[in-house]
């Protein structure tokens, strides 16, 4: 173990400020990074890796893009926190409420889990109502009322009892569960909250029909819909993605890519329901949050994603990577399933023609693969996410080059890893 990470661990848990940091997830020791520039991660021995984790999502430019930190330096001079109003919040709030029809008002705050946070209380404050309904296997941050990432794990560990006892679960792509957490509490459920595209189960895409249906039945039962688009927000289209889904939430959260990949959160939806914040019926409020440095960093990141072709150009990028994993796969007699949408992709260890529909589809899958392909690409020079259960990214710096090396060397590793599903014979 490298003395960095111990000298870490001795006034850090875990050695890490966020778990997964530690790489014990992947049997592997932590990478402790000094710089990043484009589609590269640098260690402190000089070590350089092609990124495709990129801080869990929020570097769609990639690392240190020049806009960006030219734009954080300028504000930087000018000085990082006002604790007024400044120009820089309204106009961010301004750009990001017209990608949207439902998003009328919109508030900062510094993380994704806070804007989820806000929004539950919102949606019990508007209702009068305290039941949650969420989804098995589905992350909205570290909570109370949200954490459920292991439930059998997690629920006395610390957690207010009076708080797990709000939540509800249904299985995500499954509407008949929805309905039946709906008949079991009549009148007691103030709000749904999903992420529209499970990114926290590896890569679960919604089933057609499904959103719409949770539409429907919070629209007859008088609940509000939350989607979580901490991840999906600005990661698949200029603005959030239901937008490409068609189904419009009553509120939604964003965090991560608004940043500029500085802390950041926000949440926004229906006057009618933000006004109480205006009411000061819900109390709601942040030191740092709208804070001129971040909103800074937003403003800059927004103004490349709205230029012409950007996200074009990524969805062309991620098509050529899905192309290069099954022509290797296909070559190498291999049958685990790869999902995809936009630049968002995942590797999960079940044979294509198993059904990937919700948690349980997931963790069935073998976790040794995974490690396999973890560390053999970290030796081969690529950074990928520390567990089997995030997601990965591409940026605009991912390179045509890259994304065929990557798919070729990541296929030829799982061939070697015994644990990897494979085609049938005839």
């Amino acid at each position: 173990m490298r003395p960095e990470i111990k000298r870490a661990q001795h006034t850090i848990p875990v050695g890490a400020s966020s778990p997964l940091r530690a790489c014990r997830n992947v049997d592997s020791d932590p990478l402790v990074v000094a710089e990043a520039h484009g589609q590269y991660l640098h260690d402190i021995d000089g070590t350089r890796y092609v990124d495709f984790m990129y801080g869990f999502g929020p570097l769609i430019l990639g690392h240190a893009p020049e806009p960006v930190a030219a734009a954080i330096a300028r504000q930087a001079a000018n000085g990082t926190l006002f604790g007024t109003y400044c120009t820089q919040e309204i106009e961010l709030a301004e750009r990001i409420t017209a990608t949207a029809g439902h998003l009328e008002q919109l508030r900062f705050v510094c993380s994704g889990t806070e804007a989820v946070m806000s929004t539950l209380r919102l949606a019990r404050a508007y209702t009068g109502r305290t039941r949650i309904l969420r989804f098995n296997g589905g992350y909205h941050g570290h909570f109370d009322l949200v954490q459920n990432k292991d439930e059998s794990r997690m629920r006395d560990a610390g957690l207010d009892p009076a708080a797990m006892r709000s939540n509800l679960f249904a299985e995500y792509n499954d509407t008949a569960s929805v309905e039946r957490a709906f008949a079991e509490n009549p009148g007691g459920i103030a709000a749904v909250v999903v992420e529209p595209i499970a990114c926290n189960m590896s890569l679960v895409l919604p089933e057609e029909g499904f959103l719409a249906d949770l539409r429907r039945i919070c629209d007859r039962e008088g609940a509000v819909l939350i989607f979580d688009e901490v991840i999906t927000g600005f990661r698949l289209t200029f603005g959030p993605a239901s937008n490409l889904l068609g189904v419009s939430p009553d509120l939604t959260a964003f965090g991560k890519i608004i940043g500029g990949g500085t802390p950041v959160g926000a949440f926004g939806g229906r006057r009618d329901i933000m006004r109480l914040l205006d009411e000061e019926r819900v109390l709601q409020g942040g030191t740092l949050a709208g804070n001129p440095l971040t909103m800074a960093a937003g403003a800059a990141t927004l103004d490349v994603l709205s230029s012409d072709g950007f996200y074009q150009e990524l969805e062309r990028k991620g098509a050529l990577l899905q192309s290069a994993i099954e022509e290797h796969r296909a070559a190498k007699g291999l049958d685990f399933t790869f999902v995809r949408t936009g630049s968002i992709f995942a590797f999960i260890f079940v044979p294509q023609s198993a059904a990937v529909r919700r948690k349980e589809d997931v963790a069935r899958q073998a976790q040794q693969p995974y490690t396999t392909l973890y560390r053999g690409l970290r030796e081969a020079g690529y950074h990928l996410a520390p567990d089997i259960e995030e997601p990965m990214y591409l940026s605009s710096e991912t390179t045509d080059e890259t994304i065929r090396d990557f798919a070729a060397r990541a296929v030829d590793i799982l061939a070697t890893d015994p644990t990897t599903p494979v085609a049938a014979t005839a």
